[in-house]
């Protein structure tokens, strides 16, 4: 019997049901990718949080050995010595004092024992590795960024040298100077220029600033009189985004080791109410990292752009707290609240500028 040449037909998708199935996965997609993102960041900010509690807890450790929190350092062209404790004598950042205290002898003592070429070389290498404690996962790792500049510090031998640097690791981080402005160019006036030299003014009295820590010295937990679970140490500080990856911004062009300015500290100054009871503009409320630098500058004027903390989380910046604990503090917070929270010693008191 001669077989059939009719072949069997089989089934499939038509074009219109295969765009129509497209259709529908790019609808889900479209759907699920906003809780995908936020599911993240919500991670990302849990990391952020730790991080800034690892910071305060390092903080915490040192004062209960040292009986004060750690100093931010002289002017900021000097970066970290190994051998010079974490007070006035120590040229280098609040982060480099809390190395120690956060399980990190080993990043802290690279140079301790060399002298001069051996020793800039550890130390040049020290400042160019990321500390991943030091960053916010939604921002960036900390690089190292290109950046040449010449550093101090010390030789080994009791006296201090300069090294050439190339590129820095970089933190999101910063300490809390209190109600202040104009406080790196402060710093800049009274720091040493080398060891072993008394430099009238320096370092400054506890008295001279309302935060936690400043250029050289630093408070004692019994000189924060508004409670240390009303007072900020550490918290996220502003990066604009287009600055974000290493391109120099004047207050994101130093290392995470250097000393005081405004790489490493900021601040929650505000100037409260004329005596007309207007109330006049709040300039250091925090920053998203998505507000343009151009816009943030003619807002507020260059340097006050340089002192503001801020955060790359929607609609909420980062502060952990002298007590070791952490809160989000949201971008419109009443400016008169947020200064308090910097401010150590004001009692709660609303502060009035005639």
């Amino acid at each position: 019997m001669k077989k059939s040449s009719k072949r069997k037909e089989r089934g499939g998708f038509t074009l219109v049901e295969l765009l129509v199935v497209i259709a529908i996965i790019g609808i889900l997609v479209a759907l699920l990718l906003p809780a995908v993102q936020a599911a993240r960041e919500s991670a990302r900010r849990s990391q952020c949080t730790n991080h800034l509690k690892q910071l305060a807890l390092g903080a915490i450790n040192l004062e209960s050995t040292s009986g004060r929190l750690p100093a931010s350092g002289w002017r900021g062209n000097w970066t970290g010595d190994p051998d010079r404790g974490s007070g006035a004598d120590q040229p280098g950042s609040w982060l480099f004092c809390i190395l120690p205290y956060m399980e990190q002898n080993q990043i802290h003592d690279m140079g301790k024992g060399l002298s001069n070429t051996a020793r800039f070389d550890a130390i040049r290498a020290r400042d160019q590795s990321v500390l991943p404690t030091a960053n916010c996962p939604s921002r960036r790792n900390g690089g190292p960024y290109a950046q040449s500049a010449t550093c101090l510090t010390g030789n080994g031998t009791g006296a201090a040298g300069s090294f050439n640097q190339t590129q820095f690791a970089r933190s999101d981080y910063a300490a809390n100077v209190g109600d202040e402005t104009g406080f790196d160019g402060r710093c800049i006036a009274i720091s040493p220029q080398a060891y072993n030299v008394q430099v009238n003014g320096f370092p400054p009295r506890f008295t001279s600033f309302s935060g936690v820590t400043f250029c050289g010295t630093a408070v004692k937990f019994r000189q924060i009189t508004d409670g240390l679970s009303n007072t900020i140490v550490f918290g996220e500080r502003w990066i604009p985004q287009e600055v974000l990856e290493g391109q120099g911004w004047a207050a994101d062009d130093w290392g995470q080791y250097s000393g005081f300015q405004d790489d490493t500290v900021r601040s929650t100054y505000f100037v409260g109410t004329s005596a007309g009871g207007v109330q006049r503009k709040a300039t250091h409320l925090p920053r998203s990292t998505t507000d343009p630098l151009a816009t943030v500058v003619a807002d507020v004027g260059e340097t006050i752009s340089r002192e503001l903390f801020g955060s790359s989380h929607p609609g909420v910046c980062l502060f952990a707290y002298c007590d070791g604990s952490v809160q989000g503090v949201n971008f419109d917070v009443d400016p008169e609240a947020y200064r308090r929270m910097g401010s150590r010693n004001d009692e709660g008191v609303t502060k009035i500028t005639r």
